[in-house]
């Protein structure tokens, strides 16, 4: 089951953390302007999402909230997916 952190701060951008499997992720995508839909054929529609980068966390950087217990073997990593091109 996911669980899903999202504070009143992450309301203004598309962002969110949510736990699957144990681990808290950061998750934020870059999503699309008329500026970007101007400057990159691919695109096709404002809001389409340009990039996503998840973050490991153990806070919420927004609101400081602590999302579970600290883990020992905690190891800081993130994943960036770039789907300008596609």
């Amino acid at each position: 089951m996911v669980k899903v952190h999202k504070c009143k701060s992450m309301e203004a951008i598309e962002a969110w953390i949510e736990n699957d499997q144990g681990e808290w992720s950061l998750n934020i995508n870059n999503v699309a302007t008329e500026q970007d839909l101007e400057e990159n054929h691919y695109l096709e529609e404002v809001g389409q999402t340009i990039e996503h980068v998840a973050i490991n966390v153990l806070f919420c950087p927004y609101c400081g909230e602590k999302l579970d217990k600290a883990s020992a073997d905690f190891t800081p990593s993130f994943i960036h997916n770039d789907y300008s091109k596609w």
